[in-house]
């Protein structure tokens, strides 16, 4: 897609956020002020995920690589994330995923896909990590989807919603350390209906472990895929477990 392109997709999501927002106006989902879902003050108070981090897993740490993945390289190739976990960016996270706010997606996919044209990682697809279907009905909506979708519109690469599915078993936020998430997610993912190829991306809420990308990669590399890249929109630090994958 062209910057022009993008542009104007971006253009046309923010008055279609401006209708709605006349009609129903957002709050702060961090300190609940009215006008933004995340206001000026919030938003400043963010911490963009940047260098110095580990090439491959994006983890903190001034060395290009860390150990967990000079001993053992992940089946995703790259991964990155816009912002640390954390503050309001956590929030936001726990917002769309736990209180049913979907209306943010559009904000974190278009931060997400403005990372993912600065980064341009050889992709062709898009693949949001699945829920199990039993979790996803409870919820109304898997994120991982929503913001996959949106990163799509704004970028034209193809979403392949199928591709992965998510057989039942307990959440990764119940797993007390990053071996039992592991083990979690060990054969928790197989091929869904919609096959891919070439170079893909896997989108996520948030990264704590990896366990969950790479469970994933693995799976599409197995049926097909040459590549995997991952984009989350914040990136947990190790010593600080819950939350997600």
């Amino acid at each position: 897609m062209t910057p022009a392109l993008v542009r104007q997709r971006t253009l046309a999501s923010r008055l279609w956020s401006h209708a709605v927002d006349a009609v129903f106006p957002p709050r702060c989902v961090s300190c609940r002020s009215f006008g933004r879902f995340v206001c000026h003050d919030c938003l400043a108070q963010m911490v963009r995920a940047e260098h110095p981090r580990c090439g491959v897993c994006w983890q903190p740490i001034a060395d290009r690589r860390c150990q967990q993945c000079r001993r053992q390289q992940p089946a995703f190739t790259a991964v990155r994330s816009v912002y640390a976990f954390g503050g309001p960016a956590r929030d936001l996270i726990h917002a769309l995923k736990y209180s049913g706010v979907s209306a943010v997606a559009p904000l974190m996919g278009e931060e997400m896909a403005g990372l993912l044209l600065r980064w341009a990682p050889d992709v062709s697809t898009i693949v949001p990590v699945p829920m199990a279907g039993s979790r996803q009905r409870r919820r109304g909506y898997n994120q991982s989807d929503l913001l996959a979708r949106e990163i799509g519109r704004f970028t034209g690469i193809r979403v392949a919603g199928r591709a992965l599915v998510r057989r039942p078993g307990p959440s990764q936020v119940e797993q007390p350390d990053e071996a039992a998430r592991r083990a979690n997610v060990g054969d928790a993912f197989a091929a869904g209906r919609e096959p891919v190829g070439g170079g893909v991306l896997l989108v996520d809420d948030v990264l704590t472990t990896g366990a969950t990308l790479d469970a994933c990669a693995r799976v599409l590399k197995s049926e097909g895929a040459d590549r995997v890249y991952g984009l989350t929109f914040a990136r947990e630090s190790r010593k600080a477990l819950p939350n997600s994958g």
